[in-house]
């Protein structure tokens, strides 16, 4: 599936030609050129997100959803097994873990956006 994205139009890397512009369909919503599909760098750097009444909204022009930023991470956890009281379970207790952040995504259309400047994310 592809969207037309505004605006419209962009000089495609790959031929040259003034070309529209889709988004690949592809979990990062990838900008291409229309003719050949050749990857728009100057496109596809991650919008900053914009807060709006105390809503974190996504800067896509064709999403705009509120409350659906989410910050994606990796975890590795040390998880301590023990055998249950019950007969044929293995008890698993959340031990140490620690987190590295991946980057943000809006929930709604995928696209990966960044913190606006001047904001930094406190876990707590």
């Amino acid at each position: 599936m592809t969207d037309i994205i505004t605006p419209a139009r962009a000089t495609c890397p790959k031929c040259g030609e003034t070309s529209g512009i889709i988004t690949r369909g592809d979990a990062q919503g990838t900008i291409v050129s229309a003719c050949c599909e050749a990857v728009i760098p100057e496109q596809n750097d991650e919008m900053p997100v914009l807060i709006e009444d105390g809503h974190l909204v996504c800067p896509y022009g064709d999403c705009g959803a509120a409350d659906q930023i989410f910050e994606l991470d990796v975890a590795t956890r040390d998880n301590q097994l023990s055998v249950g009281e019950e007969p044929g379970v293995i008890k698993g207790s959340l031990g140490d873990h620690t987190f590295e952040s991946e980057g943000y995504q809006c929930g709604q259309c995928l696209r990966m956006v960044s913190l606006p400047g001047g904001y930094e994310v406190i876990h707590s």
